[in-house]
């Protein structure tokens, strides 16, 4: 199922089966009630509904209800396998954002591929002001550029963009320390907590990751935190299992939000898929990281097989 059809249904069903008024569930799934309309009306045209909802459609909803329960998450949605799961992961985390901008939105970024070619793939009205927030230095290195899709998001007037003024990684602790009190670093630390969507990647530990294509980890510091119990990073900072953060020097070298800030801010989306991200998104769902997963079937059943 794919992301529209996914939340077409979703919809639909809360309106005509569970009862819930279309500004309930604007409020649940965090979209105006326009919107909420504007799906009732697709999943008519589309004979999702004809004064029931087609069981057929709604073959993943246990399937989502399970990792909603699993890791008390706020909402899951599972787009099918493919050969280019990316592709079609981004674009449904692009069209799930594109669903979610209201008059001034503004939306912290993390770090990493699936993040950037997310952004690459917005299509968001002129009518609306978004700005987006870097949680992390060295984004502007990976961020999209008009290349890599036809989007608008550079061409966009109205948005804004408040990016961290320095690498992601520096050579010192001190160093690190002396960035982070400048003040136009802080001034972005400072709009952070304010934002009304955080959109982060899932790290895994292998040689796709982001941090060894940027150069900034080499595959035996993959190996090295392998051994000290790592599983996954989220803004290059790395958890076992349980989804603990682990003592490393590493993170005293990062210009980036503490992870364990993630857990206050307003609806953290993750998104990843792939059959390599299973530990990494166990460790992240454990820790309480994330509200919403945006993810594929392989790496839905990979953590259902997980219990």
């Amino acid at each position: 199922m794919d992301y529209e059809k996914d939340t077409t249904v979703k919809i639909a069903w809360k309106y005509y089966n569970e009862g819930s008024t279309q500004t309930e569930i604007a409020k649940e799934l965090n979209i105006s009630r326009m919107k909420v309309v504007k799906y009732l009306e697709k999943a008519k045209s589309e004979n999702i509904i004809e004064f029931k909802i087609n069981i057929e459609d709604l073959t993943t909803k246990s399937f989502q209800n399970k990792l909603i329960e699993m890791f008390k998450l706020k909402d899951v949605y599972i787009i099918p396998s493919s050969n280019n799961y990316m592709y079609s992961l981004t674009t449904a985390a692009a069209q799930y954002i594109e669903d979610r901008i209201t008059a001034d939105t503004m939306i912290n970024i993390g770090y990493g591929e699936t993040v950037s070619r997310t952004l690459g793939r917005l299509n968001i009205s002129t009518k609306y002001n978004v700005s987006f927030v870097s949680l992390s230095g060295g984004v502007k290195f990976y961020m999209p550029t008009a290349i890599d899709h036809q989007s608008d998001y550079y061409t966009n007037p109205n948005y804004s963009h408040f990016i961290l003024p320095s690498p992601l990684r520096v050579s010192s602790e001190a160093l690190a320390s002396q960035i982070k009190k400048e003040k136009p670093v802080i001034d972005i630390f400072n709009l952070i907590p304010h934002s009304n969507m955080t959109i982060i990647g899932v790290g895994a530990l292998n040689e796709r990751a982001t941090l060894i294509k940027e150069g900034l980890l080499t595959r035996g510091d993959m190996e090295i935190l392998k051994s000290k119990g790592a599983v996954g990073d989220l803004l290059s900072q790395f958890y076992d299992i349980n989804g603990n953060l682990i003592e490393l020097d590493l993170h005293k070298e990062l210009i980036s939000t503490d992870i364990n800030l993630l857990k206050s801010l307003n609806h953290v989306v993750a998104v990843a898929g792939g059959d390599d991200k299973r530990e990494a998104l166990v460790g992240a769902l454990k820790g309480g990281y994330i509200d919403v997963l945006i993810t594929d079937e392989i790496a839905a059943n990979s953590l259902l097989n997980q219990y």
